[in-house]
């Protein structure tokens, strides 16, 4: 999933070498966030031997390593490593780096013939590492190491420490807990190695902040996932969100400057349009969409100076970049144009203004500090899978929030103290759900003193049955937390749901906002 570009120098016809070193040079005393890498001990590699490391468009510094991609290698009989034509049209549409994940099922060999292909491409690789949620990671990721030293040597190797842990459950301060004690070793080890965290499943201002706070050693990039929209939003609301994008950068880039005064280099090591997408939903099976959306994030990773991106993923069987019978989609073709325009015809976005203001965190404001790891605060635009019942509407919002700049809207219709609208979300199907002995947390903001409101947070067991403590008065103007610890007799909750309940004030509407919602 990341294609390795770096060419040995004496390989290089003389005057295109000294026109590279020249170039390099020159990038490296402008400064900016490329100059951060060579100040961290990178290299920066030269992905194509007659175009620069990056090229300079509108005062935007764009990474060749924007064009990456992410290997599936579920087994032995992955795409790439079986047909020669993939791999071709890899190169074809520059690949330049490839995300390979270690996966325990799949055989060492299996994972030495994929870095030997990302090698073969001329691609960098950026590895996946056992993570938190792994009980002694360390012994599987030197092994992993080990084997990418004998393959790449002392060219540079990209370590993820884990995928998606918030997102499985894994707290920030056990996350980098893991991290202080495993990459420490892996760093002596590896050759050439700059490992990348957290790997957030999306943007988490709270996570990341306390992750650079305490990360011993430093990472050497920081990393997150972006996708714009679920599988049945309409395909303008995929494109729109694509903004949010930009949000999470420039907030991402404001706390590094506060949190450890300077910028790391950024990586979004998987992209898509939804991470949730079904066949034919309307936008994969939509030239038109699949062609806007992919150039518009492209565009926006290169206007927001990323430093590398890798879609998602190259041989997806709803969303890839080729097909099985190895031929390129929209979204492939795209990519491809995209390459085309940014690097070598040097046409590309205008710069975006950036802010160096220090970001508050309305949780940190308030005083608010999330027991553990945010699962959803709504940054994505969407509802993220929350149903309303008896309530008029319910959309995202950015009228206040406490995580980021989003929330969910709730408007309660309030006609009598007898009314309990609630608002629920289905836990089946999903990746990472709460379990017994973990405590569910969300903050509820009430809009109007006009009305009193009661919220009250509990779970659905599979039998239906409810399990839930009382209810909670909630303070008008400022954000109320809402907790409930899941006995050990439920072994799967099926549904979290958050209920309201009008004590005055009844049949006068009111707004609540739903944020922050998480559980450890």
């Amino acid at each position: 999933m990341i294609s390795h570009t770096k060419k040995i120098l004496s390989r290089i016809p003389f005057p295109i070498a000294l026109l590279c070193v020249a170039l390099l040079v020159g990038l490296l005393v402008a400064g900016g966030v490329w100059a951060l890498l060579a100040g961290g001990g990178h290299k920066h590699p030269n992905t194509v031997a007659s175009h620069p490391p990056t090229a300079t468009l509108n005062n935007v510094q764009i990474s060749p390593l924007l064009f990456g991609t992410n290997l599936s290698l579920y087994n032995g009989n992955d795409q790439v490593l079986t047909s020669a034509t993939t791999r071709t049209l890899l190169q074809q549409i520059h690949t330049h780096i490839i995300r390979m994940p270690i996966r325990t099922e799949v055989p060492e060999a299996v994972n030495i013939q994929a870095a030997q292909t990302i090698k073969s491409l001329g691609a960098i690789p950026l590895v996946i590492l056992h993570g938190a949620t792994f009980q002694n990671p360390l012994a599987d990721d030197m092994l992993v190491v080990r084997d990418m030293n004998s393959i790449f040597g002392k060219d540079i190797v990209y370590y993820e420490f884990g995928n998606e842990n918030d997102l499985q459950g894994v707290a920030v301060d056990h996350y980098t807990a893991l991290w202080n004690a495993v990459v420490p070793q892996l760093k002596r080890l590896a050759l050439n190695g700059h490992f990348v965290g957290p790997v957030n499943f999306h943007y988490d201002h709270y996570y990341l902040s306390t992750f650079l706070q305490n990360a011993n050693p430093r990472p050497d990039a920081v990393s997150w996932h972006e996708y714009s929209c679920g599988d049945a939003q309409a395909p303008d609301e995929c494109i729109a969100n694509l903004a949010h994008w930009t949000s999470d950068v420039q907030d991402a880039r404001a706390l590094m400057s506060s949190v450890i005064g300077t910028e790391l280099p950024i990586m979004i090591t998987e992209w898509n349009y939804a991470p949730d997408a079904v066949p034919n939903d309307g936008k994969n099976n939509n030239s038109a969409f699949m062609h806007t959306w992919t150039t518009t994030a492209l565009q926006t990773l290169a206007a927001n100076r990323v430093f590398a991106s890798m879609q998602y993923s190259c041989t997806h069987p709803i969303m890839p970049l080729i097909t099985t019978d190895d031929t390129l989609t929209v979204q492939g073709s795209t990519f491809a144009g995209q390459y085309q325009r940014m690097i070598v015809e040097k046409q590309g976005p205008a710069a975006l203004s950036t802010t160096t203001a220090t970001p508050t965190s309305r949780a940190t404001s308030l005083g608010l500090t999330p027991d553990g790891p945010i699962m959803m605060s709504f940054e994505d635009g969407a509802t993220d899978g929350w149903n309303g019942h008896g309530v008029v509407a319910m959309q995202n919002s950015t009228t206040v929030a406490l995580d980021g700049t989003h929330s969910l809207h709730v408007a309660l219709h309030n006609s009598s103290s007898s009314d309990f609208p609630y608002i629920s979300l289905d836990l089946l199907g999903l990746t990472s759900y709460p379990k017994a002995g973990q405590t569910i947390t969300a903050y509820i903001y009430s809009q109007s003193n006009a009305v009193t409101l009661n919220a009250k947070l509990f779970v659905v067991n599979n039998d239906y049955q409810w399990h839930a403590d009382g209810a909670v008065t909630l303070a008008p103007g400022t954000w109320t937390r809402l907790t409930y610890h899941i006995p050990s007799s439920v072994t799967q909750p099926r549904q979290i749901v958050i209920q309201f309940n009008c004590t005055t004030g009844m049949g006068t509407p009111s707004d609540v906002y739903v944020d922050a919602i998480g559980w450890s």
